[in-house]
């Protein structure tokens, strides 16, 4: 005995399928939304920090560039306050007074570094910087402020920032030569030139410091965006990759299941289980379960259209339509006419049922003596009309055939009028024509009968 195969049906629903790709693909996006944030966010932080170690490095420079301009103007100035006619050389004091008014001192800077984001090593450096280059400052306006003392200088608005140091008693009891000496020795001797070494020693350091600071963290800033740049191309190729897979799990489960049914609804023809969702199957057994209750019914409608519905015989329609359906047959005819006796009579008499009685008894032995295995040659065309076609036989038959309903209406004590014709080859044309003649003898008979009972003819 053969196994029955099994169909093979997928019993999840489509939500199953598709709600996790949706959720999936939610999470998934929400991921690419927050990683793109975050790369923004680095991306944004890394151009801050470029630019702060610029602005810082900068400030850094120009504390020293200023201090070391400064010391420069100031000591070209002290060196040589006047020419050779002995007016004051207020160009390198015209220098020194802008510098002083560009407001990039050592002490704002270093004000300024304690506010920014940087190491406490380079505030410190840059703190001992500015305080060497304020000594400095105070040097130089100390030996500019000795220098004006020995020469007067011409009305000049701008030189008017140089700060006027006072002279100790000391210092203005000196004389002129003394106190040009003075002013030389306060910035021309190697303490004022190892201060500027210093200077440069901790801007230095603490450019060095800002450099690898800013280049740490950027490399950090930099390894975290290409992570994130990693997580974000692994985030798309995973919906990427979701997407096909999920597209061709649609795909199998739902498209090509839909396609071949709608083929099959084209063919009218019952679908076929397949891989499918539960829904899928769900459709197949609502669609094999309408086309059934629709095959039924269009049994009920053909028995009601082709049946007569109180012998259970055929019906005229069916007679007509047999006789179309077999054109083609040329092979032997008889057409056997009946008409029942009394039925008015026996309406009028013991009524309808009784009538309907008769009807049913007479259709049961037209088709016990003339029907075919399977009963559709038999056929009630009228009120107590019959007919029963015979094809294939041989008139020898159908007088036999004759004889045993001869006996069954004896039995059954009823009286049916018969009349038949015979042809050796059937058609169309011949079935009208032997129906005339099988009409005839059968009214023939019902007069023999009805002369036979004491009816007029």
């Amino acid at each position: 005995m053969k196994k029955k195969e099994k169909s093979r049906v997928w019993d999840i629903p489509a939500n199953a399928i598709i709600t996790p790709i949706e959720i999936l693909l939610a999470v998934l996006l929400l991921f690419i939304i927050i990683l793109v944030f975050e790369v923004n966010r680095s991306s944004n932080e890394l151009a801050d920090l470029t630019e702060r170690s610029g602005v810082y490095q900068k400030e850094v420079m120009d504390l020293n560039a200023d201090s070391s301009t400064l010391a420069e103007t100031s000591v070209n100035f002290i060196q040589s306050p006047v020419d050779g006619e002995g007016s004051p050389i207020v160009g390198p004091l015209k220098a020194y007074a802008k510098e002083l008014g560009m407001g990039r001192l050592a002490k704002d800077i270093a004000e300024r570094f304690q506010s920014y984001d940087v190491s406490d090593e380079v505030k410190s450096n840059i703190s001992n910087a500015a305080g060497i280059a304020e000594t400095m400052l105070e040097l130089q306006n100390h030996a500019l402020a000795l220098v004006r003392s020995v020469y007067t200088l011409p009305p000049i608005p701008e030189l008017d920032i140089i700060p006027d140091v006072p002279l100790t008693e000391e210092e203005q009891a000196m004389s002129e030569e003394a106190r040009i000496g003075l002013a030389k020795s306060l910035v021309l001797n190697g303490e004022f030139s190892q201060m500027k070494y210093h200077i440069a020693e901790n801007v230095n350091a603490s450019i060095g410091i800002l450099q690898q600071s800013f280049s740490e963290r950027s490399a950090e800033i930099k390894q975290h965006v290409g992570i994130l740049r990693s997580g974000l191309w692994a985030v798309i190729i995973a919906i990427i990759v979701i997407l096909f897979f999920g597209t061709t799990l649609i795909r199998l489960t739902l498209v090509n299941p839909l396609r071949k049914h709608a083929e099959e609804i084209a063919a009218d023809q019952n679908m076929t289980e397949n891989n499918g969702v539960r829904e899928m199957r769900v459709l197949v057994n609502a669609y094999n379960a309408l086309l059934t209750r629709r095959a039924r019914l269009e049994t009920i409608l053909r028995s009601a259209a082709e049946t007569d519905a109180l012998t259970g015989l055929q019906n005229r329609y069916s007679l007509e339509q047999n006789i179309l359906d077999s054109g083609e047959d040329r092979s032997s005819m008889a057409v056997i006419v009946f008409d029942v006796n009394f039925l008015k009579e026996t309406n009028d008499s013991k009524g309808h049922l009784a009538g309907d009685r008769l009807l049913c008894t007479s259709g049961r032995c037209i088709c016990e003596c003339f029907g075919t295995e399977d009963g559709t040659n038999c056929y009630r065309v009228g009120g107590d009309e019959f007919f029963a076609v015979l094809r294939g036989c041989t008139e020898k038959e159908v007088k036999a055939r004759l004889a045993r309903f001869k006996e069954a209406l004896s039995r059954e004590n009823i009286s049916i009028a018969v009349g038949y014709a015979f042809a050796e080859e059937g058609s169309e044309d011949a079935f009208n024509m032997l129906t005339l003649e099988a009409d005839r003898y059968m009214y023939e008979n019902k007069k023999e009968i009805h002369a036979a009972h004491g009816y007029a003819s």
